[in-house]
């Protein structure tokens, strides 16, 4: 008997209204194009930039810690990609701050048609805790 009475609820659950699902969606990070944006989340990183700049013939890499950040190790790697599709290495620079901004930058030459990815890579440290944070920029020049 009481199956039956748990069966009954339930569909007069359903015909009262409770077949009706609401759906809302948020339109944050998708631009007017549809396309996705996913943008990274990190506990002690607030940003990474990297900076390709054509006409300077430089490359560089900025990372901004949170408040309580004491320290940031960074890899800058500028990278040309090649005919099959890949990318190779061409120049790099790295460093290390006791406070929570780095940034570094160095010259390249840079050849017209070639397609160029920048990587920064890095450690944001709180104490002795730690989180790598990364992020890749590609340009055409």
């Amino acid at each position: 008997m009481s199956k039956k009475l748990l069966a009954f609820v339930v569909i007069l659950a359903m015909v009262a209204g409770g077949t009706t699902a609401y759906a809302e969606t948020i339109r944050t990070n998708v631009p007017e194009s549809g396309e996705i944006i996913i943008v990274p989340f990190w506990d002690y990183a607030q940003d990474v930039k990297p900076v390709i700049s054509f006409t300077n013939s430089k490359y560089s890499g900025q990372i901004y810690g949170n408040s309580d950040v004491t320290k940031i190790s960074m890899t800058v790697v500028l990278s040309v990609k090649n005919s099959n599709g890949t990318y190779s290495e061409v120049s790099r620079t790295s460093g290390s701050s006791n406070t929570n901004v780095i940034t570094k930058s160095n010259s390249y030459y840079y050849v017209k048609g070639n397609t160029y990815k920048l990587t920064v890579t890095g450690q944001v440290y709180v104490g002795s805790s730690y989180e790598t944070v990364e992020k890749s920029i590609t340009a055409t020049y």
